[in-house]
């Protein structure tokens, strides 16, 4: 997706880690396949991988994920009402939802990047 590997290598520099969590892998089994293909092709690697996932959230606590980035408004909104800080990946044909504490939309790398600093921006400031 556009912008994504610049964003990446911003915040991988910026001592961010990045989990994925993905449904990938168990309905179609070459979609796992496909991704990881990708993201060595693009020199991209990310701290832990969980495939087949059927509930984020779970893996969300147990890890202690700071903000989940997703596009699908079900797994948004069952992560933003159990206090999960959620930025949900919006296509314009995708189904609006009203924005909360836990819950941002965004719809481009650009944005999830600003989104991000400023959260960093607040934490040092409460240092």
């Amino acid at each position: 997706m556009a912008g994504f590997e610049k964003v990446y290598h911003l915040l991988k520099e910026q001592g961010n880690e990045f989990i994925v969590i993905s449904a990938r892998g168990g309905l179609v089994g070459e979609m796992k396949g496909d991704a990881i293909r990708l993201l060595k092709e693009h020199q991209i690697e990310f701290d832990q991988y969980y495939w087949k996932v059927d509930d984020k959230l779970e893996i969300c606590q147990k890890e202690k994920v700071d903000l989940m980035i997703d596009d699908d408004w079900k797994v948004v909104e069952n992560l933003a009402k159990h206090h999960v800080k959620t930025l949900y990946f919006r296509d314009v044909n995708l189904k609006k939802m009203e924005e909360s504490e836990y819950l941002t939309e965004v719809s481009n790398w650009g944005e999830v990047y600003r989104y991000i600093r400023g959260l960093s921006n607040l934490s040092n400031e409460s240092d």
